[in-house]
């Protein structure tokens, strides 16, 4: 069980362009150092660990009281990276890709062991950049402790988890009060998972006429 009541969050504002890569590169020094960042997208803040380190994850649930069930979201800055963990994108899959990324849906994919991958490409350049320059794979969930609204500025981030993670990107309020869609394709057929900004509806019909 991880316990650090010492821990001081640190807030580094974003909106100015004059530091705005040596916060990035904080943040992303940050993450590669096995610690939890809060950044803004298009929807609602994230809080971001390293995929592959099993201490930061920990520490993340914890933050969060997120439910061990409950699997996190990897995010990717370039369209082209999700073929470094999925095996195989289906024909719906790519077509989803192609009219709705980077935005705000989340695609689950199986993978060839049967087990499954959910993934985004956010539409914001702060959580890009991020990725970017922290040159891991990053594992995201919302920002907010479990059941409670998801924070969509710095200081709702701040006073969730003040002491508990450890850089937050301020890059201002978000556009969306909204989460991200998530939804999984079996079969060529895609099943909303998690209803978000956008609606199935809406996905149906640019999937028609695509």
């Amino acid at each position: 069980m991880y316990c650090d009541t010492a821990k001081i969050t640190q807030v580094l504002t974003v909106r100015n362009h004059g530091i705005y890569w040596s916060c990035i590169e904080a943040a992303a020094q940050s993450l590669r150092n096995g610690e939890i960042v809060a950044f803004p997208t298009e929807t609602v803040y994230g809080l971001g660990v390293h995929k592959d380190n099993a201490d930061a994850i920990e520490r993340l649930y914890e933050a969060k009281k997120r439910p061990e069930e409950k699997k996190l979201t990897l995010m990717i800055a370039d369209i082209r990276e999700v073929r470094k963990y999925v095996d195989v994108i289906s024909d719906t899959a790519g077509k989803l890709m192609d009219i709705f990324w980077p935005g705000p849906l989340a695609i689950i994919f199986t993978l060839k062991d049967g087990s499954d991958i959910c993934v985004r490409l956010p539409d914001n350049a702060i959580a890009r950049d991020l990725i970017r320059t922290a040159n891991i794979p990053i594992v995201t969930t919302s920002a907010n402790i479990s059941g409670r609204p998801s924070a969509t500025d710095a200081a709702q981030v701040l006073a969730y988890f003040e002491g508990k993670i450890d850089i937050i990107l301020d890059g201002g309020p978000t556009r969306s009060h909204l989460p991200s869609t998530i939804i999984k394709i079996k079969d060529e057929v895609f099943e909303v998972v998690r209803p978000g900004i956008i609606p199935e509806a809406t996905i149906q019909n640019r999937l028609i006429k695509f």
